[in-house]
Formats: structure tokens, sequence, C-alpha cells
């Protein structure tokens, strides 16, 4: 009975230990995308300037409106545009035609049909080229007799219509929005 007992002993030690030896070079995972701060040292701006710009933006695209009013429904610049952390995720996982990772997004800005900015993003590969790929598959519903109208996402799909300021801002803790 006594060897019985130091044989599970022994096998339940070296379970213990095994799984010890293997998790000691595995990275705690903190839920959060890898960074790397050097490549994101030469981006950062400080709160009290990106204020200062975005307050500096707004004085310029409201003195253009009262000098031009049909600039304002013609090009109408909003203040902000926001993204959904999927839609970032989705453009950063994308590969390059030789399956290299995306190393950035690009912005675009473009002009919708009712005159309004919009940002268009793009991932980009490590040459700085677009990666231009299908994102997401097409659910349109298939109606007998009537073909699948999905011909325009054939060459490939974008990022836009994030959620525009004015409408939907942030509150004024940060006071990038000028509240």
């Amino acid at each position: 009975m006594k060897a019985k007992q130091i044989s599970r002993l022994v096998i339940l030690s070296t379970i213990v230990l095994a799984a010890g030896i293997s998790g000691c070079n595995q990275t705690p995972n903190t839920g959060n995308i890898p960074v790397n701060e050097d490549s994101v040292r030469n981006h950062i701006l400080p709160i009290r300037e990106a204020i200062a710009y975005t307050k500096k933006f707004r004085n310029a695209r409201d003195t253009f409106y009262r000098q031009l009013p049909p600039l304002q429904s013609g090009l109408n610049l909003g203040q902000a545009e926001s993204f959904n952390r999927d839609a970032i995720a989705i453009l950063l996982n994308q590969k390059d035609s030789l399956g290299n990772e995306a190393a950035g997004v690009r912005i675009y800005y473009g002009l919708d049909a009712g005159g309004q900015v919009r940002m268009i993003l793009v991932p980009y590969d490590m040459n700085g080229n677009d990666i231009i790929n299908q994102l997401i598959g097409n659910k349109a519903a298939s109606i007998p007799g009537i073909p699948r109208a999905n011909a325009f996402w054939a060459d490939g799909q974008t990022v836009e219509n994030g959620q525009r300021c004015p409408v939907v801002c942030s509150n004024s803790n940060s006071g990038l929005n000028g509240q």
C-alpha cells in the first residue's frame, strides 16, 4: 500500500513539474494586441497639442464655411469619425500577396453622395502598398431568378462608414471635440 502511495506521489509530482516547465516560456495573455513601442514613438502626440490641433481645425473649417456657405453642404468636413475595434482588427489581419501581415492602416479621404468628407481605411504592406482583399463574405440573400449583386466586391473591400462627429461625439472629458 505504501508503494502505491509513493507511485501516485511520483506521478503527481511529475505532472506538476511537467506543467510548470511547459509554461515557463509562455508569455501571459494580457488580452492586449502586441505593440512595439519604438515603432509607435514617432506617432505619439501630447494631448495638449492634439487639443490645439483640433481647435485650430474647427476654427479654420468654420471660417471657411462663413466665407463660403455653399462649401458646408458640398464639402462637409465634420470633426471626427470613429471605427470600432473589429473594423480596425480586420484591416490589421490582412496579408499581402506574399502572406506577410499588414504593416499598418492608411486613411484616404473621400466625399460621399451627401457631400460629407469620409475616411476610407485600407491596410498597407511593409513596402507601403495598399492591400486590397475581400474583408468579409457577402451575406446577400439568394433570390431565384435574380443574380447576386456582389460583382462590386470582386476586386476587394475597404472600411468606411465610421460614426461621424458631430452626431456621435465623445464626451467633453478629452477636450478634443471642443466641448
